[in-house]
């Protein structure tokens, strides 16, 4: 028997798996903007520095400045407070050398692995005529580390800033101190504001956006462009934990923080909850309202490949009556989605939208019944995970080669236009799962058909009739996907309208004589081309074919019928 995947190799396909079944209720939430996200340093591993560089380069900084000439140097007082931090033995004193740099010492090593888990103490240390945060502020470097104009997003980043476009993360929490969210949001949307963030209790003032993110810890890229107001907010000192909560100035956001906790679940992602605030302050939540174990869906969800010792004092705070030894396994187990947050955000955008389309199959005009569209609602989730499988591994690729199909999809679809890369992302609809079925907008905007179009895709490959091949996206020639079967290989594009479908002449996405389907979501408009059922003749292909999802949905009853016409309308 195969051993389930690690949080650390499990694929977004495998990931889809665990949110259809033990998570679903999560998955669900998701969709629904049911759950609120914290986030950690976790979601920024490898893009910004974390604590095994950030501790060396701290104790190297106060190496280089110590004046050797003067033997009450401040530098030099400092260093010995950081190496009295890690517990040297005396053996390991006996091998510091300060003429070395902090890279060649034999026991770095370990210094730096007992630091890790006390850098609030390390960052509390002061050298004496320097300001109280000179370890952070110079020492660790803020600007050069946390605000960095040349770093670029992750993959976390751009599937956090798709789902809060998506309508299904109106609340962020973090400790991070970086902007890579916001510059993901940012690229996305080319610069339209989507995301409020809030850091001092004035900035709850600004107005209501897409979704706001509270970075609790603060923001280095606010500190850095503005100093007086937002430097002071850069929580890292032992003493600045300790005080977060009973600081008059965090008042207000700790209220914001309490109003969060306490009507939304929590979802968190590259956040091991060590410090003593955030663990006082989920304690508090569960004093002010408390979260029931067991309950509609889990209350608390950790995205990892274990619950760690931090996490679990979490639960025992805000389950302090259901977490027993008799329950404590179980609701380990249902806290916990094995995977990190690179597969599992990217899984969740994919749950979402696939959530959304399904949602929109039941909105469809016509005369379809329940037993079809249950059927395409299941086609629907077949193409979601063909889509999945296209992750060769490269992530990044795959997450932006992601926002520019989709988006080039929606363009052509909507204004019979591809754009130019690099193309915004386009949600499938900026409302979450439960508003879908009262958006009055939603009937004739064409998606509902659209949604059936992704159901025969799917249905398709599952019935082994044919499979998708991908598409340049730079070739304007190019459709949306071509559909390959063991008789040839169709291109296919989508149109909402007539207009749309105009557009995508004039545009040079399709032309009245080449093998090609062009998918309506409207009613067909009389005589679009000049042949849409033209003879092979010499050219040996079909010509334009043009097919209308609504005017199929009039005549069909059944998953069977509506597939058997779409053929025969699409010559597929």
């Amino acid at each position: 028997m195969a051993l389930a995947p690690s949080a650390s190799n499990i694929t977004i396909r495998q990931t889809l798996d665990v949110l259809d079944g033990p998570f679903r209720t999560v998955a669900t939430g998701v969709a629904e903007d049911r759950y609120a996200f914290w986030l950690g340093s976790g979601i920024s591993f490898g893009k910004v520095d974390g604590l095994k560089k950030i501790i060396p380069r701290v104790i190297e900084f106060l190496r280089q400045r110590i004046d050797r000439t003067n033997a009450n140097c401040a530098f030099a007082t400092a260093l010995n407070r950081a190496l009295a931090l890690a517990g040297l033995s005396d053996d390991e004193w006996g091998r510091v050398n300060t003429e070395l740099e902090f890279a060649a010492w034999p026991d770095q090593a370990a210094i730096v692995g007992r630091l890790t888990n006390n850098y609030s103490r390390l960052l509390e240390i002061t050298v004496a005529g320097q300001p109280e945060d000179y370890l952070l502020w110079e020492g660790v470097g803020v600007a050069a580390t946390f605000a960095n104009p040349t770093t670029e997003p992750d993959v976390e980043h751009l599937c956090m800033a798709m789902l809060v476009l998506e309508g299904a993360a109106s609340d962020i929490a973090t400790a991070n101190w970086d902007g890579l969210v916001e510059k993901a949001i940012n690229e996305l949307t080319g610069g339209i504001p989507k995301l409020v963030v809030c850091v001092r209790s004035e900035d709850l003032r600004q107005p209501k956006l897409a979704a706001q993110v509270i970075k609790f810890h603060g923001c280095a890229i606010l500190a850095v462009s503005d100093e007086p107001h937002y430097r002071p907010f850069l929580v890292a000192r032992f003493s600045q934990i300790n005080r977060w909560a009973a600081a008059p100035e965090n008042r207000a956001v700790i209220g914001r923080l309490m109003d969060i906790a306490v009507s939304k679940p929590t979802l968190m992602m590259g956040l091991s909850a060590q410090d003593s605030n955030i663990q006082a302050f989920f304690a508090t939540a569960e004093a002010t309202m408390r979260w029931p174990w067991p309950g509609d869906r889990p209350s608390f969800v950790f995205s990892g490949d274990q619950v760690g010792a931090d996490q679990e004092a979490l639960l025992r705070n805000v389950y302090p009556q259901a977490y027993t030894a008799a329950t404590r396994d179980q609701i380990n187990q249902q806290s916990l989605v094995k995977s990190y947050a690179n597969p599992l955000l990217m899984a969740l955008l994919l749950s979402v939208i696939c959530d959304k389309l399904s949602g929109m199959v039941d909105m469809a005009e016509g005369l379809l019944d329940q037993d079809g569209k249950n059927a395409v609602k299941l086609g629907i989730v077949t193409l979601r995970n063909h889509v999945a499988g296209l992750d060769s591994g490269d992530r990044i690729e795959f997450v932006k080669s992601f926002i520019d199909q989709t988006s080039r999809i929606m363009t052509m679809f909507r204004d019979g236009s591809a754009g130019t890369a690099p193309r915004r992302y386009n949600p499938i609809t900026s409302t979450p799962l439960h508003q879908i079925a009262g958006d009055q907008n939603i009937p004739s905007s064409g998606l509902t058909e659209v949604a059936v179009v992704a159901g025969l895709l799917g249905l398709g490959i599952e019935n082994g009739l044919w499979s998708l091949e991908g598409i340049d996206s730079s070739n304007p020639a190019d459709g949306i996907v071509r559909i390959s079967t063991t008789a040839a290989s169709t291109k296919m594009v989508l149109a909402a309208n007539g207009r749309a479908a105009i557009r995508l002449q004039q545009n040079g996405h399709i032309a009245d004589d080449e093998d090609a389907v062009l998918v309506y979501s409207a009613e067909r408009p009389p005589n679009m081309t000049r042949s849409p059922r033209s003879s092979p003749g010499r050219t040996g292909h079909l010509g334009l074919r043009e097919v209308s999802i609504y005017d199929l949905l009039q005549v069909t009853s059944s998953a069977d019928d509506l597939m058997q016409h779409f053929r025969e309308e699409a010559a597929i």
